[in-house]
């Protein structure tokens, strides 16, 4: 394996990644093969054993490299909101529109969701953690200005998270629904609550 990588080597490596990605979005793990994400990727099946160990080390950088990738994305568009209520609209509209352009990502996520692997979730929880700790500072800080009740951060992220990654199911694979109305309810519910005061 290779160490320290240099552009050209992560530019094939991303390459690998991508149709890693694209190939274990169509193919359960235990079904997939080296010799066909080599070919899918342009490389040998020697280049693969250069940047990963075997295939379960190349599912499990797959997933921290789709992770970061969609992570990235959604903190780097709610980062620029001004208030929890703008941080938290934005998280939902960023992550369902980018799941809903990149289908291959979402379809590893919830595998990898569903799987129940440790070291899957364990690389989820790694690829995710700092994004997660951005995500509680700002619930720290939106509590302390009073603007929002002192829940547990964790509770609210993953159930934030739990509903996106249910209406993007929705959308993509069952053809139920809409992104602008799940994208309107998720909200309603965690803004403003379902009982009619």
């Amino acid at each position: 394996m290779i160490g320290e990588l240099t552009p050209l080597q992560k530019e094939r490596q991303d390459k690998i990644l991508q149709a890693a990605a694209r190939y274990f979005a169509r193919v359960h793990f235990h079904e997939a093969d080296m010799d066909s994400i080599a070919r899918d990727a342009g490389v040998g099946k020697g280049t693969l054993y250069r940047y990963f160990k075997n295939k379960e080390d190349l599912y499990l950088k797959t997933i921290q490299y789709l992770s970061v990738q969609a992570f990235e994305h959604l903190h780097d568009k709610a980062g620029q909101t001004s208030s929890f209520k703008d941080y938290l609209e934005t998280i939902i509209d960023t992550a369902i529109d980018y799941f809903e352009q990149h289908p291959d990502t979402f379809s590893m996520v919830l595998m990898s969701n569903l799987a129940r692997i440790p070291a899957v979730l364990q690389a989820m929880e790694q690829a995710t953690e700092k994004y997660f700790h951005s995500f509680k500072n700002h619930m720290e800080q939106a509590i302390a200005s009073n603007e929002i009740l002192p829940l547990d951060a964790k509770i609210v992220y993953n159930t934030l998270f739990a509903m996106i990654i249910n209406a993007v199911h929705s959308i993509l694979l069952r053809r139920s629904g809409d992104a602008e109305t799940f994208k309107q309810t998720i909200k309603t519910i965690l803004l403003q609550g379902l009982i009619k005061e």
